[in-house]
């Protein structure tokens, strides 16, 4: 093979590679829209809020298996952000009482087909019957699915139950 052809070849294998590396890592945080905007010609950056849930403070779902209600008591910063956040989360019974047991997050954004890279510490709080997660990092702009799942500790009730949440970060 002559010097020209190697180099020729070896700059093609190399926009080759550069190329696939940046598609690999490319995550787009643009959403389709009907109208112009930021992003370009037809695409907004992010979501729109009516994607998602509304965040108030204390916006509260009832598991899907119907056992226990999910309070989303807070967040710092309120609403929530990109970056990191703090969510305080209270699991209620049937009696509206806080419940106990284990919690655990699933942090994702459905649109792009990735978790969070991080999980949050989990504390329970037994003065104040909440739950604390602690970073919850929502790092892209865009829309997160937030499942909390909780296995209660009450022999009476020992079956699991989820409640999905969804916000559009921006």
């Amino acid at each position: 093979m002559s010097s020209i052809m190697r180099r020729l070849f070896c700059r093609a294998t190399l926009s080759l590679l550069i190329g696939a590396s940046c598609s690999l890592c490319a995550c787009s945080s643009q959403a389709p829209s009907t109208g112009g905007a930021a992003g370009g010609v037809g695409t907004t950056v992010g979501c729109r809020p009516s994607d998602g849930d509304i965040y108030v403070a204390g916006i509260e779902k009832a598991g899907t298996a119907g056992r226990f209600d999910f309070a989303l008591v807070g967040s710092t910063p309120s609403p929530p952000a990109q970056g990191d956040n703090l969510f305080v989360v209270q699991v209620i019974d049937a009696n509206g009482d806080a419940a106990f047991g284990e919690l655990s997050v699933t942090l994702e954004m459905p649109e792009h087909g990735h978790p969070s890279p991080k999980q949050p510490e989990i504390r329970f709080d037994a003065e104040r019957e909440v739950f604390f997660l602690d970073p919850m990092r929502l790092f892209m702009v865009g829309l997160w699915r937030i499942t909390f799942s909780f296995q209660s500790s009450a022999p009476s009730v020992p079956l699991p139950d989820s409640a999905v949440f969804e916000f559009c970060i921006d």
